[in-house]
């Protein structure tokens, strides 16, 4: 008879971790979260269908779940580490490590990123957990141990509140990518009220990044890092607030510096998609270096056509925001 879900709530309640209080405040319970985070992002994959099989990936989906939880318990604080529990939740007993190759020492420490998927592939659950959360059922259950175990009374709700964000935003977003043109796709979703927009939030940055590439619309560039940081954003071309407009048309993926100019109506695209500059970038003492060199250069858009900026929009930001800071 296998272990059921008695055995796993305790085995998730009595994970191995740095129970330094000098390190450790009373927010996690006097002890290092990376563990328990780590399993959330992965019960909230379950749960959105980006696991579908015994194989924990270590992806940049379950990266930038790890840095949002992380900032919600630990905001301002030390970066969080996938690196560290993905290699420790091995000592737990139910977390198997799947090397690459043979000569792997799984005696060894691990402690980065590069290394971590140099040397194994991901990793796999026991077979009788892994039976146990392809059930919603039982994945609250374990969400629930994880969250109470290991963190404060007045974290908890915050958890609650990202865990479903992310499942929101996942369903929301391949949504959204699925039917580019359709404005009312929120409609069509079972997302509570209070969560509406935290996921529209979400799901729109996750579309829109997604279907860039990660690639800056304006100047091109694509940079990301191990642990799932990307230097674009989602930036709306006609605000929320004015149209209520979440299609990934009303967006394009911009670099920090490509998004501020964009909002401040120094950068914008014309009806060609080419990107036009604002004479503000050369009065006063600026010295805004590659930025004017991107005059006249066509933008970089997504694969599919349906995905591409709307032609209203850009016009709109012309009139609106561009042509209206520059008269």
């Amino acid at each position: 008879m296998g272990k059921g879900t008695d055995y796993y709530a305790g085995r998730f309640a009595r994970l191995r971790t740095n129970r330094n209080r000098k390190v450790w405040s009373e927010v996690t319970a006097h002890q290092a979260p990376h563990k328990p985070i780590l399993l959330l992002c992965v019960l909230d994959l379950f749960d959105s269908g980006e696991i579908s099989s015994n194989f924990v990936e270590l992806s940049d989906d379950l990266a930038e779940l790890f840095g949002r939880y992380w900032e919600r318990v630990l905001p301002f604080t030390r970066p969080g580490n996938l690196a560290l529990p993905f290699f420790h939740l091995r000592g737990d007993g139910f977390w198997h490590l799947l090397p690459r190759h043979e000569s792997t020492l799984l005696g060894s420490q691990i402690t980065s990123l590069t290394r971590l998927r140099e040397e194994f592939a991901g990793a796999r659950l026991d077979e009788d957990l892994y039976d146990l959360v392809r059930s919603k059922e039982n994945r609250d259950r374990l969400r629930s141990v994880l969250i109470e175990q290991y963190f404060s009374r007045e974290t908890r709700q915050s958890l609650v509140e990202q865990s479903v964000t992310n499942r929101g935003a996942f369903v929301y977003s391949r949504e959204l990518l699925k039917r580019p043109d359709d404005s009312k796709v929120e409609e069509t979703l079972s997302i509570e009220e209070a969560y509406r927009p935290a996921v529209r939030d979400q799901g729109f940055r996750r579309a829109v990044v997604t279907a860039y590439l990660h690639r800056c619309a304006l100047c091109g560039i694509r940079v990301r890092t191990l642990d799932g940081h990307t230097a674009v954003t989602a930036a709306h071309i006609i605000p929320w607030s004015e149209t209520q407009d979440y299609r990934p048309a009303n967006g394009m993926a911009l670099c920090r510096m490509c998004h501020w100019t964009f909002d401040e109506g120094l950068l914008g695209v014309s009806q060609v998609y080419e990107v036009v500059a604002s004479r503000q970038l050369n009065v006063l003492y600026n010295l805004p270096g590659y930025l004017t060199n991107l005059e006249g250069r066509g933008i970089v858009g997504p694969a599919r056509k349906p995905l591409w900026p709307d032609i209203a929009s850009l016009q709109w930001h012309q009139e609106n925001v561009f042509d209206k800071l520059t008269s």
